[in-house]
């Protein structure tokens, strides 16, 4: 349809812990947006809370319609669907959503120029090993299963408005009806690129960041459209983070330059513009010693991964600043932007890592020192370590062990982090986990929310999904043994496709079921780790399902002897007394099957150091506040940070910023 515009309102989200409209999944509007279509290509364009007078008059006009969104597709870091549903919306848990067959048509349509496929072309990515009638049938019924998904109101495929069959080829049709997160990130970016504002530029990144989530798809990487996508997306992340940063460098806001820093970073430690900025920051706040060890942080990276050594510009930044010249820091020439990828390590020297290994997220990005949790890490550690040297002589000392106590014999392979929100847990397991990889471990994640408590095996339909995703092997493995396995098709229906033919035994009693499918779970983790240790973090468990608490303590009690490691973070102030899994996991102390570790407030010193960089008249005011709790220091720190100004020294600024501070975090 040519010349088609609507106009239709959207909700957006700021993604600040705190806000209680976006926790609450309220978020901020809702905002219009005009969508025009030429030519088959529909282009988005902002116009705020309120439509234009005009606009109002031409409401009824045959070309101009006003109508919401009917579907979101979030695509990055996460894979989900959402339908409205009146006024809000309704996140789709359907079983069939979970078939990975279904996943990926989507996927494949979401990442094709014009959202378009042949169905040769589609039959060829998610059926290649099977003939043409067969391919074709499954098609259909993948097709016709999507379509009920997005539109269960529409019983006839003539009729759907979204999911449309056009001369043998699949279009996802009416693209004003769709809101894709990647595309609202790429918006949200040109318009922050063609602004004249830096204010408003700044605000368009930021509001970018946070719609940016992770990775685009990181499950579906199996076709040259997706990865095609995925890189461009995961460029253009890159950018918008160093954009970011030069917007914040250039007003003198040093300390909030540093955390796109970090992030990008985090993801791409040999990136000498990101290096560069990191350094200027920190020298400028007067934090030599960390900008010294930044530098030699990716020195040692560029030596080891590609055996170069640092750009002369950098160099003269280190030099500069280990001459204490801060000035003049400011005034060396660094690395532009538009350089970026010409002047990347990887072109320089081609890099160790295959350009399609991508790194696993793990929980959630963290660049800023860990404080006072040194004991707790080194406890974790040491489990970690034992649990590693002692499978390897687990098979050689297997009769010396069964002549002593059992007792003497096992040790935790389970440790549960336990304290209030805020406190450090996930960045402990984090910690952990970043320490297990280096070491050779896989590291699956999953974490529930609040609003999944009530669905069955939530926890570990995401973890075994992550599990999985180290190599085809496992998918063979599975096809070999249906018999063994079959029961897990339960939480992963795609498994499906790698038993097409086997002609299963008829149901057992609903018990009977539910072991088969512990048994099942057991054996694809062992299968899993005797390839490589493998560390399972389950975070927030305290928002887990009877279901998923239960596998978990039929789990652990049979851990023993096998390289597997698992690590619960939960809150034990919001696990009700009630709540069945609180006496489990007291049974399972008693047996000595899990170690719990409490996660204790932090020190006044420790605070002190955790928000150094701050005015001093200030940090006193955030232990008094912060409690020994280290997230609540950190906001109220940004707080103080993007608000006192260089002027507010006095008692009267000091008392407002306190004020500010104060508002802050008592959001709710």
């Amino acid at each position: 349809m040519s010349g088609k515009v609507t106009y239709h309102q959207q909700v957006s989200y700021c993604g600040k812990p705190r806000c209680r409209k976006c926790r609450e999944g309220i978020g901020h509007g809702p905002y219009w947006y005009a969508y025009t279509t030429e030519n088959g290509r529909t282009t988005r364009t902002y116009i705020g809370k309120n439509l234009p007078s005009e606009l109002q008059e031409l409401q009824d006009s045959p070309s101009i319609q006003l109508e919401p969104v009917a579907l979101r597709i979030r695509t990055l870091g996460q894979f989900q669907l959402e339908r409205r549903s009146g006024q809000d919306w309704q996140s789709v848990e359907d079983a069939a959503w979970q078939h990975q067959r279904v996943r990926a048509l989507l996927a494949h349509l979401v990442s094709s120029p014009g959202r378009k496929l042949g169905r040769e072309q589609l039959m060829d990515v998610l059926w290649p090993d099977a003939d043409i009638e067969t391919a074709s049938s499954r098609l259909d019924r993948t097709v016709y299963t999507l379509r009920q998904l997005i539109e269960p109101a529409h019983s006839r495929p003539a009729s759907s408005r979204i999911l449309r069959m056009e001369r043998e080829r699949l279009v996802l049709a009416d693209q004003s009806q769709i809101w894709v997160d990647a595309d609202e990130f790429e918006s949200l970016l040109n318009l922050a690129r063609a602004s004249n504002d830096p204010g408003g530029s700044e605000k368009l990144l930021e509001e970018a960041m946070v719609l940016y989530g992770g990775d685009f798809l990181p499950e579906e990487l199996s076709s040259d459209w997706i990865i095609a996508r995925h890189e461009s997306l995961q460029r253009n992340w890159m950018g918008l983070l160093l954009e970011l940063a030069d917007v914040r460098i250039e007003r003198g806001a040093f300390v909030t330059a540093i955390d796109p820093l970090d992030r990008l970073l985090a993801i791409d430690p040999a990136n000498e513009a990101a290096v560069q900025r990191l350094i200027i920051s920190l020298a400028q706040l007067d934090r030599r010693a960390e900008a010294l060890r930044a530098y030699h942080r990716f020195a040692t990276v560029l030596q080891r991964d590609y055996n170069i050594a640092p750009l002369p510009e950098t160099r003269s930044l280190y030099e500069a600043v280990q001459q204490g010249d801060s000035e003049v820091v400011l005034t060396l020439p660094i690395q532009p932007l538009s350089s970026l990828e010409i002047s990347s390590p990887g072109d320089r020297e081609t890099p160790i890592a295959s350009r399609h290994s991508y790194k696993v997220q793990i929980g959630r990005s963290h660049q800023t020192p860990l404080i006072g949790r040194d004991q707790e890490l080194e406890t974790m550690y040491q489990l970690l370590l034992a649990n590693e040297q002692g499978t390897r002589s687990h098979l050689t000392n297997r009769k010396k062990a069964s002549s002593l106590p059992l007792d003497t014999q096992r040790r935790p392979q389970c440790i549960l982090l336990v304290g209030e929100a805020g406190i450090g847990k996930t960045r402990l397991a984090e910690e952990l986990s970043q320490g297990a990889q280096k070491r050779g471990w896989a590291v699956a994640w999953s974490r529930v929310y609040a609003q999944e408590s009530s669905v069955p095996y939530r926890q570990w339909t995401e973890v075994l999904r992550s599990a999985m995703a180290n190599g085809l092997w496992q998918r063979q493995e599975i096809s070999a043994h249906p018999l063994v396995y079959q029961p897990l098709s339960t939480l992963l229906p795609e498994l499906h496709d790698l038993f097409p033919h086997v002609v299963f035994p008829s149901p057992l009693p609903p018990e009977q079921e539910q072991l088969r499918l512990w048994e099942a779970t057991l054996e694809l983790l062992n299968t899993i780790s005797e390839r490589t240790p493998l560390l399972l973090v389950l975070d927030d468990f305290h928002w887990a399902d009877a279901s998923s608490s239960e596998l978990f303590a039929y789990l652990v009690r049979r851990l023993h002897g096998r390289p597997i490691v698992m690590v619960g973070t939960y809150r034990d102030n919001e696990l009700p007394t009630s709540n069945p899994l609180r006496s489990l996991l007291i049974d399972l102390q008693r047996e000595q099957v899990v170690m719990s570790i409490p996660i204790q407030p932090l020190t006044d010193e420790q605070i002190a150091s955790l928000v150094a960089h701050i005015p001093g008249t200030m940090v006193q005011y955030i232990q008094t506040r912060a409690a020994g709790n280290p997230f609540f220091a950190e906001e109220l720190a940004r707080t103080v940070e993007t608000q006192i100004t260089p002027a507010a020294s006095n008692a009267e600024s000091a008392q407002d910023t306190h004020t500010l501070a104060h508002k802050q975090v008592n959001v709710s």
